[in-house]
């Protein structure tokens, strides 16, 4: 079985981290969205020109046999605290330094990958360095993935438009990939800023309109307070996702209203939980709603998204 993940940062490492569960049984491809223009990746970004690479760094980590959290933070976590790399971490500079020395990011990912030993395979979405833009509902334009992740402006505002600036165009063993899956899995993840940005590049509507893949979405279980999705509930990000989307999702992954968060962990990173709604998402799709909250902190936890996972995969 074929599965695609399309996304970025922790919420697609959390999905990544899950499917390996389904190992041998599935083939596992990552998908990352390369519009990160904030800390580490956007400095690199700008001084080397090169594809920001904090989220194919993560979504390799995801995907290795060896454990996680070491592996965080090693490469992510830890960052140099003086002189000119200050604020870098190991990872980013291999990866930048990997692609200098090979002249190519599928070698340098590919390359970090056999480091690692890694399970699957991890691709940028493009391979063109592009700028997220939207255009708010009052006619704001706002450039740039992280001025749109933590707005300066009233984040209350509906974002009316995004658009890639220029819009880049798909990596063909993107395209491949995702014509050849079985399950093409949207999420967990920022919408606006790790999963949308993916789904406008030049040539994804098309073969996302044209693959037999079953699409999977996993929205959020949290919104920051001041963040790009602020007030959203599940509605909300489902409805914002599909017009962006060629067709509907064929099923969602959401949190069970049933259960209750603990609202301590969340107010100490200045989250909220998002609201399930009773819109039209729960007559129209195929929903599978499980408890997907971590225990001892804010976020979702990824061994809570292996049951459902394997539910909608008929994986065990």
């Amino acid at each position: 079985m074929k599965v695609v993940t399309i996304g970025g940062g922790n919420g697609q490492s959390c999905t990544l981290r899950a499917l390996k569960h389904f190992l041998p049984q599935v083939e596992i491809t990552s998908v990352v969205s390369v519009s990160d223009s904030g800390g580490s990746s956007g400095i690199l970004r700008e001084k080397f020109n090169i594809l920001p690479v904090g989220d194919l760094l993560r979504a390799t980590l995801a995907l290795s046999p060896y454990p996680y959290l070491e592996l965080r933070e090693i490469f992510y976590s830890n960052r140099f605290s003086e002189g000119e790399l200050k604020g870098h971490n190991a990872g980013n500079l291999l990866l930048t330094f990997l692609y200098q020395q090979s002249g190519s990011w599928l070698k340098a990912v590919d390359g970090l990958s056999q480091i690692l030993k890694v399970q699957g395979r991890v691709l940028p979405v493009t391979l063109d360095l592009t700028q997220l833009c939207a255009e708010l509902e009052n006619g704001l334009i706002v450039k740039g993935e992280t001025n749109i992740d933590i707005p300066q402006y009233d984040c209350h505002l509906k974002k009316k438009r995004l658009w890639l600036d220029p819009p880049g165009k798909l990596l063909p063993q993107v395209e491949e990939a995702i014509r050849e899956a079985d399950f093409v899995i949207l999420g967990s993840g920022d919408l606006y800023t790790s999963i949308i940005p993916s789904l406008l590049v030049e040539g994804m509507k098309e073969v996302m309109e044209k693959t037999q893949a079953k699409i999977i979405f996993i929205p959020n279980i949290a919104n920051r307070e001041t963040g790009e999705t602020c007030g959203f509930c599940v509605g909300d990000y489902v409805s914002e996702l599909h017009k962006y989307l060629p067709r509907p999702v064929d099923g969602l992954i959401v949190q069970d209203e049933k259960i209750k968060p603990n609202l301590a962990h969340f107010e100490l990173k200045k989250w909220t939980p998002v609201g399930i709604d009773q819109g039209n998402w729960r007559q129209g799709y195929n929903v599978t709603f499980h408890d997907l909250y971590a225990k001892d902190e804010a976020g979702m936890d990824w061994q809570q998204l292996v049951e459902p996972l394997g539910k909608i995969m008929e994986l065990k």
